[in-house]
């Protein structure tokens, strides 16, 4: 009977798999369950490129400011220590979603939120088990507002890198104004309502990034170094927005489940040389080379995306940029996807069914859209946004919410000490940066706005 009520829920809500529809750009087993014996799976490769794919994006070109408010040393170590906690924890959510998965003798691995939620109902505690039925709505908007903030920091880097580039030809506009240019684009973007019309962009969007990452690279190693460059930080209380924005790099997690459930063999997922390290490790191998020569090339001058750092009176530049201006905002259809899909269920829950279904959904998609406008021109600053997401969001979902299952499903299982040490340690992490990201994010935005009103 739990297996019924788990697969109807996931065919009904299924807000994780719709996030791992729209990254993977093509529909899975975890979106729908197959009507037939044959369930086409992954192969190693595939998956790979479909995981690496989802973890490098925006927070991947903001690796220079980090480096530049840590330092190369500190932010190494930090670095280091977050993707050795986020590729623990990517292993607990496997683990765990394989075993939730076997005591309700379910014929498809549970989602994110799923797994969470059954962890907590089959917890022998009762703190556990009294926040397991709120526990799934939880985690459910938490990706939502990650979806949403994604969105925001996509028109953020459009629109700064559409304003210096503008700036070239002697138009200088400010950032609201080039926002509102590029609102006709993202329009359009969120009004695609169909899979198969969004997940094509998925390639575009990859050639555009993987031509921006060899031009920085390309810029950043050649010519002389900065002089300026420090090996620690200069002012400790910038700290939290970097491990905001490391947090932030790390936004795949949503992905891990539902192709651990496409994969052929899920041995090849989780095995030592499998999708799950080797994609972490080419995910490291990209954001540190990428941050560290560029900041060690532009020093202090590092920008908040590294390719506001690269010669815009350059023809070959210029075509980059616009190349990655429209990858990002083809990366925003297949964000924004499942935002949609989450706000217009709840919706037609509650004041359904709509006689003109195809009239709400456009109708809510604007919304939305205007709602992540709203929040890139109310805070026009890539890197604090992209930290304060980063701090929020990712934090919960990365570490808070693996940890806490893994603690709750143990009491049952019985796992090591060092498990639960580690599991206590990962929480701990978690809302220190957490409670630190917030207050020093929001109290420099709030600077940030005083400076500008003061200029203005």
């Amino acid at each position: 009977m739990e297996t019924d009520k788990l697969n109807d829920r996931e065919n009904k809500t299924n807000g994780d798999a719709q996030f791992a529809v729209v990254e993977m750009g093509e529909l899975n087993h975890c979106s729908r369950p197959s009507t037939s014996g044959e369930n086409k799976r992954s192969g190693y490769l595939v998956t790979l490129m479909h995981f690496i794919k989802g973890n490098i994006g925006c927070g991947m070109l903001a690796m220079g400011e980090a480096f530049k408010i840590g330092g190369l040393y500190l932010t190494l170590f930090i670095l280091l220590y977050v993707w050795l906690i986020s590729v623990y924890n990517m292993h607990v959510l496997t683990t765990l979603s394989r075993k939730v998965q076997n005591r309700l003798q379910a014929k498809r691995a549970p989602s994110f939120g799923d797994t969470v939620e059954n962890a907590f109902k089959m917890s022998d505690k009762w703190i556990f088990r009294s926040i397991s039925n709120n526990i799934r709505k939880i985690v459910f908007y938490n990706i939502l507002i990650t979806q949403l903030g994604l969105c925001s920091v996509y028109i953020l880097f459009i629109g700064t890198s559409l304003q210096k580039l503008l700036l070239q030809y002697s138009y200088e506009i400010n950032i609201q104004t080039v926002l509102l240019l590029t609102m006709p684009l993202i329009m359009v973007c969120a009004s695609l309502r169909k899979l198969r019309f969004i997940a094509p962009l998925s390639t575009l969007a990859n050639f555009a990034l993987i031509t921006g990452v060899i031009t920085i690279m390309y810029y950043s190693c050649s010519g002389p170094s900065s002089k300026g460059v420090r090996y620690s930080y200069s002012k400790w209380t910038e700290l939290p927005t970097m491990f905001g924005i490391i947090m932030f790099s790390f936004e795949g997690i949503g992905l891990v489940l539902p192709l651990f459930a496409e994969i052929e063999d899920s041995k090849k997922f989780t095995s030592s040389f499998g999708v799950l390290n080797f994609g972490m490790v080419a995910v490291m191998m990209l954001n540190v080379p990428l941050g560290m020569t560029g900041y060690s090339k532009w020093g202090d001058d590092v920008k908040s995306s590294l390719t506001l750092n690269l010669p815009y009176d350059h023809e070959l530049t210029q075509f980059v940029i616009l190349m990655m201006i429209l990858g990002i905002a083809c990366s925003y259809a297949l964000q924004f996807y499942p935002a949609a899909v989450i706000v217009y269920s709840d919706l037609e829950k509650i004041y359904g069914p709509f006689n003109h279904p195809a009239v709400w959904d456009y109708s809510i998609r604007i919304c939305i859209c205007l709602v992540t406008y709203l929040a890139a021109s109310t805070v026009p600053h890539l890197d604090l946004f992209m930290s304060l997401v980063g701090s929020v969001t990712c934090v919960a979902l990365t570490m808070i919410f693996p940890a806490l299952s893994n603690l709750a499903f143990r009491t049952k299982d019985k796992g090591s000490f060092f498990g639960s040490f580690f599991d206590m340690v990962t929480i701990l992490t978690a809302v220190i940066g957490s409670v630190t990201g917030i207050y020093a994010n929001t109290t420099a935005i709030y600077e940030a706005f005083s400076q500008n009103h003061s200029n203005g």
